[in-house]
């Protein structure tokens, strides 16, 4: 891999599934790169195949489990917090991210990755896809009008809801069927009060089965909308993969 110091490297870990994409000074996306069944040899290898500087390192963590915990427990234990919805496995260690909102995201991550990454990069950024999909809605959402925002990601989906100028939920689902995201976004709406025909449903990035998506929902809800970040792609192997990744989108154009 030829990377000069220029270069941003953003490393994204979904479930055991590598995904390593530099972008040049100029913001173009100079090479994505896939690895499947990634375990501690496989990062490792991987890892050694790369400079030892960049620009900027960022290690994306998505696929997981995650809570998002209010500003008022900041001082308390994160790991309790965690653990009053997820078991913590004894090679995991819990990470927090802080936002500048009031809220902030805890998440598990194999604390062997952890280890690998941060010795080949000491002043590695590591995050959370919700903490930084969260960020952006904050940033670049109207929070007048009532919205949900999905993003899909294999068998995960997680429901962003905005109501009465606030961010009400932001939550993982176990999915099979779009059935169960049909489920799962109608049953946050009605728990909310959100009302389906006065509101607007946003698919963050694009799902293989975004059709699928369209054609379930239009007789409920009012708007149907995909966000897609505008990021500048060279024609290289594995490019369909960012459209599928909507926080990887957002770190790619920042």
């Amino acid at each position: 891999m030829v990377h000069s110091v220029s270069h941003k490297l953003i490393l994204q870990l979904n479930g055991s599934e590598l995904i390593v994409v530099t972008i040049k000074k100029n913001g173009l996306v100079d090479e994505i790169s896939r690895f499947l069944a990634i375990d501690e040899n496989g990062l490792e290898t991987v890892l050694n195949q790369l400079p030892d500087i960049y620009s900027e390192t960022t290690l994306l963590v998505c696929n997981n489990n995650f809570v998002t915990i209010p500003e008022i427990f900041y001082d308390e234990s994160i790991d309790d917090i965690f653990k009053l919805n997820y078991e913590i496995s004894i090679n995991d260690k819990v990470c927090f991210d802080k936002l500048e909102y009031g809220i902030g995201v805890g998440y598990t991550l194999n604390s062997n990755f952890d280890k690998l990454v941060s010795h080949k990069f000491p002043r590695i950024i590591i995050k959370h896809e919700a903490s930084i999909v969260l960020k952006k809605l904050y940033k670049e959402v109207n929070f007048k009008h009532s919205k949900i925002l999905i993003s899909i990601n294999e068998q995960t989906l997680i429901i962003y809801a905005i109501h009465h100028s606030n961010i009400l939920l932001c939550n993982k689902y176990e999915i099979l069927t779009i059935d169960d995201i049909f489920y799962f976004v109608m049953l946050a709406m009605e728990q909310l009060q959100i009302l389906p025909a006065e509101s607007e449903l946003i698919i963050l990035g694009e799902p293989p089965n975004r059709e699928e998506i369209f054609e379930i929902f239009k007789n409920y809800i009012k708007e149907i909308n995909i966000w897609l970040e505008e990021y500048q792609i060279e024609n290289i192997n594995n490019s369909e993969l960012l459209s599928h990744f909507f926080a990887l989108q957002t770190l790619v154009c920042e």
